[in-house]
């Protein structure tokens, strides 16, 4: 494990390694382990502390800040974003330093009183202020949904720095090596990072990138993964081309799961309704999709329909795990429908709706379902519904 790292005169790198990581906050795998990255700033008179670390590593983090400063020296600890894994060592940080103040946005205020529940000396900033710490000068850029509300840039203007938080790192972690031109490309690493957390966000990336589009950014300084001193506006660039729409055409996508095939002849019949000339319609059965192939169909479809089987009172697997996808990604519109055949019982569609609706769904109609074989009257209200969800679409412009 690297100790403390000088990546520019007067700024170190203060963080912590943590290769073994596999699952990220219980959630995310973590092939590469991760880093949580922290930063010291002397200023011509002040001490700044740029975020700090989990929880579980303070002792590692504390003794490198003992290693560079007098702790009670420290005049202020800018708080990017205050989730634990940035702010974990926040609370043991301010015992040791009481008179240091926390600069942060308003939102990130309110979180830290609830996650540290004691008083501590607070600075709220906006867009675009500064703070003059001896000859050297910080500038703060409001970037909200990055991916908290709380989540701020911080700019140390001179040397063209940009402590980004979350946004442009990944979880990579080569131990010993904290820059980008000590490790392989590691792109896939900082796509999969941004398809898990970023992805619901891209039009809050796409403005967050607006912001920094015109500073010169000699370093790069994210939250997890490697410094970024030799291409530092790479990873920017990577965030931006995928937060960007894939294309404007209008389309209507509709994913089914079918065990005995009469889900997918209804999937057929509702894809005949719909079709027109201003609509591209597909077809996709979900078994044959991986994940990442699913989560980009969701997100270019102009409309979601859902074919959905009833299989022991309940939405198949596979299907649940596509509903789930829904609230991981940033869509279009949010425009559906279901429909699904059922044996001895059909609760799946109305599950389905339900699931839809509390994620903010307008279904323009009701559900369409059949048990066993559709009849040719079933198949005629299936080419009703993808008439209706065409209809929806093309109202929309």
């Amino acid at each position: 494990m690297p100790g403390t790292v000088e990546i520019k005169p007067g700024l170190y790198w203060i963080g912590s390694e943590d290769p073994e990581l596999r699952l990220f906050d219980d959630l995310f795998p973590t092939e590469h382990g991760t880093t949580y990255n922290a930063y010291l700033l002397k200023g011509g008179d002040k001490n700044v502390v740029i975020d700090t670390v989990k929880g579980k590593r303070t002792d590692e983090f504390m003794d490198k800040l003992r290693s560079l400063v007098d702790i009670k020296s420290i005049d202020y600890i800018i708080v990017n974003h205050a989730e634990s894994d940035h702010s974990g060592s926040l609370s043991y940080l301010l015992d040791q330093s009481p008179d240091a103040t926390v600069i942060s946005t308003v939102a990130a205020r309110n979180f830290l009183s609830n996650l540290m529940r004691k008083p501590f000396k607070s600075q709220i900033v906006k867009e675009g202020d500064t703070l003059d710490i001896g000859g050297r000068k910080l500038r703060f850029i409001l970037a909200p949904f990055m991916h908290w509300p709380d989540t701020m840039f911080t700019r140390l203007e001179e040397e063209n720095v940009l402590f980004s938080c979350d946004a442009f790192g990944a979880h990579y972690c080569n131990p010993g090596r904290i820059f980008d031109d000590q490790v392989e490309d590691f792109t896939s690493a900082r796509h999969f990072y941004f398809d898990c957390i970023f992805r619901p966000f891209k039009d809050k990336v796409l403005y967050a990138v607006d912001k920094i589009r015109h500073d010169a950014i000699d370093l790069l300084c994210p939250s997890h993964g490697p410094v970024m001193r030799k291409e530092p506006w790479k990873a920017i660039q990577q965030f931006e081309s995928w937060s960007r729409p894939s294309s404007s055409h209008r389309r209507i996508y509709i994913f089914y799961i079918s065990p005995h095939g009469n889900t997918e002849k209804m999937a057929e019949a509702v894809a005949n309704g719909a079709a027109c000339s201003e609509i591209e319609v597909k077809n996709f059965h979900i078994s044959r999709l991986d994940a990442g192939d699913l989560r980009e169909l969701l997100e270019e479809a102009d409309a979601l329909v859902f074919g959905i089987p009833t299989i022991n009172r309940d939405i198949p697997k596979p299907m649940w795990d596509t509903l789930a996808y829904l609230s991981t990604v940033k869509l279009k519109n949010n425009l559906a429908a279901v429909f699904g055949s059922y044996g001895w019982s059909g609760e799946a569609c109305s599950m389905a709706e339900e699931r839809l609706k509390g994620l903010g769904f307008n279904i323009p109609a009701p559900a369409v379902r059949t048990q066993f074989t559709p009849t040719s009257e079933v198949l005629e209200q299936c080419e009703a519904l993808g008439r209706e969800i065409a209809a929806e679409v093309l109202k929309k412009g």
